[in-house]
């Protein structure tokens, strides 16, 4: 079932399958800014990513030295939320553990993803309890996609990311699906053009940035999509290849495994901790114009 929150300035549309959000339709421009999920490039418009960012090793992670297994970026964006708070400019879906979850996270936990809309910007809120009688460790993360170019006639390399505040832009660099060590200089500054060679590696990943906004902007028109993620620890840029009409700003706490060994959840880089009764909130927003 396609749910849906509107004001004057924008349409937004999402679904229960993975509490996703489908659409985002600036209705001063008539514009579509959230990609469509064609398949041919990647079947998907903006995923939750949770317990999980990123690719663990050999898929596999340790809980008291017992192995479970769970694929890149864990398992809620593909889970059915179920709606508990609904109007028109806000609605918020919950998924709760359940014995399939547990087989593959042994944490019992409630999830809440929460939209709210208010002018040209989308509040995403995400907030995690910890239902176990136990500390409990997790990552969560945002993926969404943006169509780029916005307009009909123009190219990728026509965009451009516009950072916050002035940057000394290093990417953790990856060794296939996982963290090398390394870092590697992008820029100094407050821009960054696009090309399809930045990501020739995967994605750009940022790491304690000075502010935590960055914009996606044309050279030859005046629209945007501004992603602002207080208090994330990561930021992930990414397009899968050459031709990709698309852009992904993902605000991430945790992050994929470094090269080598399965590791201890607990001892993940980025994972949260909760301790037993606490809960976890954050929000990062998506404003378009």
């Amino acid at each position: 079932m396609m749910l849906r929150l509107e004001n004057d300035a924008i349409l937004v549309e999402l679904k229960e399958d993975g509490a996703e959000l489908t659409r985002i339709f600036d209705k001063n421009s008539q514009k579509d800014f959230l990609w469509h999920a064609d398949g041919a490039f990647w079947a998907r418009h903006s995923p939750v990513l949770f317990p999980t960012v990123g690719r663990l090793v050999e898929d596999t992670y340790l809980v008291d030295g017992k192995p479970f297994r769970l694929g890149q970026h864990g398992f809620a964006r593909d889970r059915l939320f179920h709606v508990t708070q609904q109007e028109e400019q806000s609605i918020t879906l919950r998924l709760e553990s359940d014995a399939d979850s547990l087989a593959i996270y042994p944490f019992q936990f409630a999830l809440e993803i929460s939209y709210r809309i208010e002018g040209g910007t989308i509040h995403v809120g995400y907030h995690v309890e910890n239902l176990d009688d136990k500390t409990m460790y997790f990552s969560i993360g945002a993926h969404p996609a943006f169509n780029v170019p916005f307009v009909p006639g123009e190219v990728f390399e026509d965009y451009y990311l516009e950072f916050g505040a002035e940057e000394k832009l290093e990417t953790l660099t990856l060794a296939g699906p996982y963290l090398s060590g390394e870092k590697k200089k992008i820029v100094d500054g407050k821009k960054v053009a696009l090309n399809y060679e930045l990501f020739g590696n995967d994605a750009l990943i940022f790491e304690g940035l000075t502010k935590n906004e960055v914009t996606i902007r044309s050279r030859k028109n005046r629209h945007f999509v501004k992603v602002a993620f207080p208090g994330f620890k990561y930021v992930g840029i990414w397009t899968p290849k050459p031709g990709t009409p698309f852009l992904c700003i993902e605000p991430w706490f945790g992050i994929a495994d470094a090269a080598g060994e399965s590791v201890e959840l607990k001892d993940k880089r980025g994972i949260e901790a909760l301790d037993i009764g606490a809960d976890f909130s954050s929000e990062y927003t998506i404003t378009i114009g």
